[in-house]
């Protein structure tokens, strides 16, 4: 295989994937003397174990340690695979901060590939190609406004971009400085409706805290259900009763559909089954609004809010995640989300996730802000 190029750690797709072949590609990958990177291959000899043959299933994962407060340190040459330096372009990401210090990972042509993997699903949604996107996200370090880049590019679209510094958001809600938050959204606010009174707007993506403030504006509503296809929301979590009032009573000329993950899990993008294809075994209803993780790169799982064992499909639980990828490996991290765990999607052979909301518990000040 040609390690340059945009490919995942295994190909196979639809039935022929297997969780473990992933699992045993990725320790080949990452704990190899020659792709391997300085930071998983000294963690290595702190192991009592040979993760090159001892972590050959999906289950054996859990005898690596989860290390994602470590990244938020670490050089971040250190986290450069050796069998991907020379590849191309490497951009550095890094999160928004919900939770403390960003994380930060490294990045050749695995967002790229997540781009592919959202459009994909926006071909099954049949959203038009080419038309004017209204992007209201992060640029900057955050991965999402490279992923909305490419995926404007790869729809032969024409991005319209509102930057949005989430974490500003953030230490103004953090720090009691509500009034000046308020300010911010409305400057955002300001600049999504200059842009939808002089342009014809397609696509939007935006955040659900900013789209429901949207929503309270009559004009903002008027033009969006005159033009746009489809509203694309992502970020902040967004509440079965919030996508019901949007999508039939706020927008009800709008598809709305949305996509869950972030700068470490990826883009797991909303899959809307028809009657004919909806899991029969009571892990998904009408209401409910599944995502599904590009699977060939990145698996979740739902477990106890201990992380001490998956709950049953159709069960609510905390996401625990595993990205196995050419640049990233970072198994084990327990998310700040709680889901519900569903039988996975026609073609799609990985278990897949719905109705995801910030867990109360998680350690750690959580603040979801504007993103």
């Amino acid at each position: 295989m040609d390690t340059r190029t945009p490919t995942p750690l295994v190909t196979s797709d639809g039935p022929g994937f297997r969780a473990d072949d992933l699992v045993q590609a990725a320790m080949d990958w990452h704990f190899g003397p020659d792709t391997g990177s300085r930071f998983w291959l000294e963690k290595a000899r702190t192991f009592s174990f040979d993760p090159r043959k001892d972590v050959t299933t999906l289950a054996d994962l859990a005898l690596l340690p989860d290390v994602t407060d470590e990244i938020r340190t670490v050089p971040v040459g250190d986290l450069v695979p050796k069998g991907l330096v020379g590849a191309g372009p490497m951009r550095v990401f890094e999160t928004g901060g919900t939770t403390g210090r960003p994380r930060r990972i490294v990045d050749f042509h695995e967002f790229r590939r997540q781009a592919g993997w959202w459009s994909s699903f926006l071909d099954r949604e049949q959203v038009p190609q080419g038309g004017n996107w209204l992007l209201i996200a992060p640029t900057g370090p955050h991965a999402v406004g490279h992923v909305l880049r490419e995926l404007t590019s790869l729809r032969s679209a024409v991005p319209l971009h509102i930057d949005l510094d989430p974490r500003w958001v953030k230490e103004l809600m953090r720090t009691g400085r509500n009034k000046e938050a308020q300010h911010y959204i409305e400057h955002l606010v300001s600049q999504t409706m200059d842009l939808l009174t002089t342009q014809t707007i397609d696509v939007m993506f935006c955040t659900p805290p900013l789209l429901e403030v949207l929503a309270q504006s009559p004009r903002a509503v008027e033009l969006i259900n005159r033009s746009v296809h489809t509203i694309l929301w992502s970020g902040a979590s967004m509440d079965r009763d919030t996508r019901d009032i949007l999508r039939h009573e706020v927008f009800p000329r709008v598809k709305l559909r949305g996509a869950y993950g972030n700068t470490i899990t990826g883009v797991s993008p909303e899959y809307v089954p028809t009657a004919a294809d909806a899991p029969a075994d009571g892990s998904y209803d009408d209401g409910s609004a599944v995502f599904v993780p590009c699977y060939t790169g990145f698996l979740m799982e739902i477990v106890d809010p201990a992380g001490r064992g998956a709950v049953p499909y159709g069960a609510r639980g905390r996401v625990l995640a595993h990205t196995l990828t050419r640049e990233t490996l970072l198994p084990n991290n327990l998310e700040r989300d709680l889901a519900t765990r569903v039988t996975p999607m026609p073609g799609h052979p990985a278990d897949a996730v719905a109705d995801v909301a910030p867990y109360a518990e998680a350690e750690g000040e959580i603040i979801e802000g504007v993103y």
